[in-house]
């Protein structure tokens, strides 16, 4: 049964590189992304009981035109949070579902089509 050490080595192996880390904003290019305006529609306690209450994490939509929304998640941020607090979100040029949290607040360029859609993903 020589072969079951060489197999188990393998299996682990094949466990160990096909598990990737999610990407992070540094491991990107700064000016690959544009901001667009975002809504938070979730906000939840981290999974770990070992975490800080102050961890939260976020679900949030952003609008990448008038017509296209999508969603985007931040975990273990440590940050008050408020349900339907608008936020703007980084997304990646080459792929929208690329996206980071950038900051609370509003954008200048927000349409009113965009404003009344986020409004709408809230109720």
């Amino acid at each position: 049964m020589w072969w079951r050490g060489k197999f188990n080595f393998f299996i682990i192996l094949l466990i160990f590189f096909s598990c990737s880390k999610e990407k992070r904003y540094e491991d990107f290019n700064e000016e690959d992304f544009y901001e667009v305006q975002g809504i938070i529609t979730n906000v939840y306690q981290t999974p770990s009981v070992f975490d800080s209450p102050y961890n939260k994490s976020m679900n949030y939509s952003y609008s990448v035109n008038d017509s296209v929304f999508l969603n985007g998640s931040e975990r273990e941020f440590y940050k008050a949070w408020v349900v339907g607090d608008p936020i703007v979100v980084l997304v990646h040029k080459n792929d929208s579902k690329i996206n980071f949290y950038a900051r609370n607040g509003f954008l200048d360029n927000v349409t009113e089509e965009q404003f009344r859609q986020l409004n709408l993903i809230l109720t």
